[in-house]
């Protein structure tokens, strides 16, 4: 049932606007006219164009529409609303419902109106209205509570649905906390792992949830948390990511195309939404093989909000432990333990605006201290910390504001107790400001426009004795500013847009970099498949020192500049996508990346010179992806398949020649074919199972040859000895042959896990069970040989065995 209302717009608002578009109505009539008959490049131009010059005389042509979605008196939010055109029944926009159960429908062409809402444990609820010009409508929709089988597999097909048909060249893949929770996991679900599945992504080790995209190095992935970027989102040196999932709403991974509103990496954006939860309060948790956590929710009182001029407002805090340290603690010391705090809180205006405050802290500490066993006292402890707020604001019908900001670090620091002159230390910071506008002109036209102003400063230090014989510091302003539209006339869909990043380091050169960003994607037939191309430019101004060789490891951060390049990125991708039936998702992509201006570990360095420890080169990397997956169901599979070659170029400075010559190689993430196999099934409306199965063809390493006893030379008699008292007992060098020149065997594993929801009269109870690698496939992490046997052994390290793991959650 539903019931509509309409109010006039904000009479000093219109005005505003209205001055704008007469001010200049000769100029804007001109534009027009140009537009008559002109290609498409030309018309998504004057488009473009004409919502800058006269925002306002488009919003007087068409109207606004708010949903308020209910439910025995109490706002329903999450809910999936799917606008149609009368009589027609064409859909028109989704949406989904905030947590005041309000959906907010900007720039629709006056007319008749049906509002379909869907939302978990409720019947489905329609209602219909109009839409007048330069007004905004409100429709009430109350939900009657009903048991519906999957109808969140549902609202995510619809959205999914919506993305393809709005969207030209990004490819973006949407994770669901449903979708975390059945993707097995040690320790539990985790964001980082769940992204692993993906098509184009590579992860080298079991060992470490850091990932590579399309032939990119691991540091050149955005990884933001409520749009602040995260640096190290790693607990236990890389196992397992810093995402609460309690926390997480929703993610969306963009692995290329992406538009020019996103800048600072060069390789992917991972954006993770938190989960504020509601109405009313909410308290969950569970218990997993590694760690404890629980989160609670709750509505701030009115009176309280009202006071501070906002409509209502909740918030809602998570707490992660790990307990072996103390669970342990009567048997032996447990030297490792980490800890995170994640909150998020939402308000909301009376006039629709959104206010937003995120805030995270996470440490992880190995104290080997209080440990006799181990001969060297070491405290190493790491971490990030972020804070932040946004706001957003519909402008009328036409427009809507976004700002925020924030403040973002990653630290790492190791002392030393029995030498108090000894300390290796690292840390980033980044303070940001965000501002942006976005406007439709039309009903098929979306614009928007934004700047960006960050503070970045970087600080790394190896002391020991009162001697700094390492580490370096800098800071600097980065400056971005940005212009991108879409036009969607009928069966295209057409974006462009064009970025500028300026660097302006405290000491050095100031950098700009122009950034051409632009897609398309055709309709074909009846607009359930469709060909897209997207091309674009992309740069970064801070690389990790981390070799990614290694499987476990921190990033240690620096600045472009005297120690390390800009990075930039030049890539094009073409593909074919769409729906081939109802429920289905299918889509194939080829894509081409060059970069300029990697940066590897420099092998050859001099301890004195603290600039050569990077060094710089390029890259080249192609393949081709493809995606299927059912989005409705009881079963739900997944298929991803990539195909990649990577290359990297570096001078060879151990050639010994004058200038070095090239050395070419593949990099270590160089996985040929990667292919994930998922599968969701529902057994019961409580019981669920899930499965994943990997295999990945080998990637390259370096083999050592052989062994050789060396000389060295003695000053004292002026000649090359043996080191010690023979060859037997000379040290040993290793002869190594070409650059990751040799492959590991392949890989694959097969991960299985179990989830049964009961329920009880104080709330549900969730016991979970996953069996990581459940046919103990002997994966090769590395090799080592023995020289020293005769004749030499060579031997593997292998990464996880067989693991099953267990845990349970509640939620009150």
């Amino acid at each position: 049932m539903g019931r509509i209302q309409n109010t006039t717009y904000n009479p000093r608002l219109i005005k505003g606007l209205q001055s704008m578009a007469t001010s200049r109505p000769a100029s804007t009539m001109r534009l027009a006219s140009r537009c008559v008959g002109a290609g498409q490049a030309a018309r998504l131009a004057c488009c473009v164009a004409l919502c800058l010059a006269a925002p306002a005389a488009a919003a007087a042509q068409s109207g606004a529409l708010e949903v308020r979605v209910t439910a025995r008196g109490v706002p329903v939010g999450g809910a999936l609303v799917t606008l149609r055109t009368l009589p027609d029944t064409v859909i028109a926009r989704f949406g989904d419902t905030d947590s005041r159960g309000r959906a907010h429908f900007l720039m629709l062409p006056a007319g008749e109106y049906e509002v379909t809402v869907r939302s978990l444990g409720f019947e489905t609820g329609v209602a219909t209205g109009e839409v007048l010009p330069g007004r905004s409508a409100v429709l009430e929709v109350v939900l009657a509570e009903g048991a519906v089988l999957l109808p969140q597999v549902t609202v995510e097909a619809e959205r999914r649905r919506a993305r393809f048909a709005e969207t030209a060249g990004r490819t973006t893949a949407e994770i669901t906390q449903r979708d975390l929770m059945l993707l097995p996991a040690a320790g539990g679900a985790d964001i980082l792992r769940a992204v692993a599945v993906l098509p184009g992504v590579v992860t080298t080790s079991d060992f470490s949830a850091a990932f590579n995209v399309r032939g990119g190095s691991a540091d050149q992935n955005l990884i933001l948390l409520d749009g602040l970027p995260i640096y190290n989102p790693f607990h236990l040196g890389g196992l397992f990511s810093v995402f609460n999932s309690d926390m997480i709403a929703r993610a969306e991974m963009m692995t290329g195309g992406f538009p020019a509103e996103f800048g600072g990496r060069v390789s992917s954006v991972l954006s993770v939404e938190s989960a504020v939860g509601g109405p009313g309060p909410d308290v969950q948790g569970g218990i997993s093989l590694l760690a404890g956590r629980a989160a609670v929710g709750w509505d701030i009182p009115d009176g309280l909000v009202g006071a501070v001029g906002l409509g209502s407002a909740r918030a809602r805090i998570s707490v992660r432990r790990s307990y072996f340290d103390q669970l342990l603690r009567p048997f032996f010391d447990f030297p490792y333990h980490l800890t995170d705090v994640q909150a998020v809180g939402e308000a909301w205006t009376a006039d629709g605006g959104r206010l937003t405050v995120t805030g995270y802290t996470g440490r992880d500490v190995l104290d080997l201290t209080g440990s006799e066993s181990f001969p060297l006292r070491v405290k190493w402890g790491w971490g990030n910390d972020a804070v932040g707020a946004g706001f957003t604001q519909p402008l009328g019908s036409a427009s809507l504001l976004r700002v925020s900001g924030g403040y973002s670090r990653f630290a790492t620091s190791i002392r030393f107790p029995e030498f108090d002159d000894t300390e290796f230390a690292s840390r980033i910071d980044q303070l940001l400001l965000r501002s942006g506008l976005e406007f439709r002109p039309a009903d098929n036209v979306v614009t928007g426009t934004g700047v960006a102003l960050d503070r970045l400063r970087y600080h790394n230090t190896a002391v020991s004795g009162g001697t700094e014989f390492g580490g370096g510091q800098a800071a600097g302003w980065l400056a971005g500013t940005y212009v991108q539209g879409a036009w969607s006339p009928p069966q295209w869909v057409l974006e462009a847009g064009l970025r500028l990043d300026s660097w302006f380091p405290d000491n050095g050169a100031i950098r700009s970099e122009l950034q051409p960003r632009a897609a398309a994607k055709r309709f074909l037939g009846s607009g359930d498949i469709a060909l897209k191309l997207a091309a674009g430019r992309y740069t970064q101004f801070v690389h990790s020192l981390r070799d990614e060789e290694l499987p476990l490891g921190i990033d240690v951060w620096v600045l472009s500049g005297e120690r390390a390049p800009v990075v930039t990125s030049d890539q094009a991708q073409v593909g074919l996508e769409g729906y081939p039936t109802d429920g289905w998702f299918g889509g194939v992509e080829a894509w081409i990346r060059s970069f300029d201006g990697v940066a590897t570990i420099n092998a050859a360095d001099d301890p004195n010179d603290p600039a050569d420890d990077l060094l710089t080169g390029t890259g080249l990397s192609y393949g081709a992806d493809m995606h299927i997956r059912r989005e409705v169901g009881t079963l739900r599979p997944m298929l991803a398949l990539s195909w990649l070659r990577a290359v990297r170029e570096f001078e060879d400075v151990f050639a010994g020649t004058e200038p070095p010559p090239t050395l070419r190689y593949a990099p270590v993430f160089d996985r040929r074919v990667d292919m994930d196999f998922a599968l969701q099934l529902l057994l019961t409306a409580d019981t669920e199972i899930g499965l994943r199965w990997n295999f990945g063809t080998g990637l390259p390493h370096t083999r050592p040859l052989a062994a050789y006893a060396y000389y060295e030379y003695d000053l004292v008699d002026g000649a090359w000895r043996w080191p010690g008292a023979s060859r037997d007992t000379a040290d040993s060098a290793v002869a190594l042959g070409p650059r990751n020149a040799e492959r590991y065997p392949s890989y694959h594993r097969l991960d299985l896990s179990a989830r049964r929801t009961y329920h009880r009269s104080w709330g549900t109870l969730t016991p979970h069970l996953e069996v990581l690698n459940v046919y103990n496939r002997r994966n090769v992490l590395f090799y080592f040989y023995e020289y020293g046997r005769d004749p030499p052994v060579r031997s593997g390290i292998s990464m996880f065995p067989i693991l099953p793991t267990a845990g349970v959650e509640v939620r009150f």
